[in-house]
């Protein structure tokens, strides 16, 4: 039977089936409807665990035989396709969790679904993405290095006609995050669709990270919010799976509707990340970037608790640590300390 009709017949694909699946993804030769028909025949069966970390495996398999590894590395990403229009949250924290200590290898793309990318506030920030050679060089230096995924996976360009002719999130969505080109100890992924949690945990973990923290935000965001209970699910090699709620008020942090974080243009949402670095902003973003580099501390193992995590976050924002790592890869701040 071939992949389509496997795929609409709601029959799950096996490790080779998932092979040929990338094949054709990855044809520059094959028609680009019938790349959209088998990928929105599997975003509508729904894919299974096996799958993902299949699909997953085959994908990083088209450009890396053997990835590079760093001890104590972590990517703080989200699959984007929440159509929330929130500022870079993941970036803006991506300079404090380095600033703890933790080697940072985000990556990230041009903007998709929403109006700004990670790709495109760097651009606005003049900080420069790392291409993977120089990688591990870079992250010992400063702790962090922006990987564009358009540069560690050009065979990628081939899939992007095909989704940007598809307007919901797909498959592809979720893959960002999984297919790091490094093989990464930590792992916090922000997931717009919640039904879609259980089955990334376990890919996460059959992917082999050490441990890594799943977040689907309250109000359907892919990074943890202010607004309600962020379902999460934590991921060790060690411990298996667990699944529970955090809620920012818990934490001492102020509960904040998710139009609070809403951001705008990549100069715009440059404002709002300086202004959290540089303390000038104590409101709802900074919040809520405290909390997502308070999860990210806790996954990559800094400290015991997120409580613990989000006491240390504040000093590393309060003390410029976090703003000395923004320049130190080359970040500009001009004018924004008042």
């Amino acid at each position: 039977m071939n992949t389509l009709k496997q795929l609409i017949q709601y029959h799950d694909l096996s490790q080779q089936e998932m092979k040929s699946f990338v094949d054709l993804m990855m044809d520059e030769q094959a028609d680009v409807s019938l790349k959209v028909a088998h990928l929105v025949a599997l975003s509508m069966k729904g894919e299974t665990s096996d799958e993902l970390s299949n699909l997953s495996q085959s994908l990083i398999e088209t450009t890396y035989k053997e990835r590079p590894y760093l001890e104590d590395s972590i990517c703080v990403c989200g699959t984007g396709g929440d159509h929330s229009g929130s500022f870079n949250i993941s970036t803006t924290a991506s300079f404090v969790v380095a600033a703890a200590g933790l080697k940072v290898l985000k990556h990230g793309n041009k903007s998709i679904t929403s109006k700004t990318g990670s790709i495109d506030i760097l651009s606005a920030l003049n900080i420069q993405t790392t291409p993977i050679k120089d990688a591990t060089e870079k992250v010992n230096e400063t702790n962090l290095a922006f990987l564009s995924a358009t540069e560690t996976y050009p065979i990628m360009k081939t899939v992007q006609p095909v989704r940007k002719s598809i307007p919901t999130p797909t498959t592809f969505n979720l893959l960002g995050p999984m297919i790091h080109p490094y093989h990464l100890d930590y792992q916090v992924m922000g997931v717009y669709d919640e039904t879609k949690l259980k089955i990334i945990a376990e890919a996460i973990y059959k992917l082999g990270r050490k441990r890594a923290i799943i977040v689907h935000g309250a109000g359907g965001m892919d990074e943890a919010t202010l607004s309600g209970d962020n379902i999460i699910y934590e991921v060790s090699q060690d411990e298996g799976i667990k699944h529970y709620t955090v809620n920012a008020e818990e934490y001492g942090l102020q509960s904040a509707p998710n139009e609070s974080l809403k951001g705008g243009t990549p100069e715009e949402n440059k404002v709002i990340t300086l202004d959290i670095l540089t303390g000038q902003d104590h409101g709802p973003k900074r919040d809520v970037v405290v909390l997502n580099a308070a999860l990210a501390l806790y996954a990559g193992q800094k400290v015991d608790s997120i409580k613990e995590g989000i006491t240390l976050v504040e000093s590393l924002i309060d003390d410029k640590h976090a703003l000395n790592i923004l320049e130190a890869v080359g970040g500009k701040v001009y004018d924004n300390i008042g």
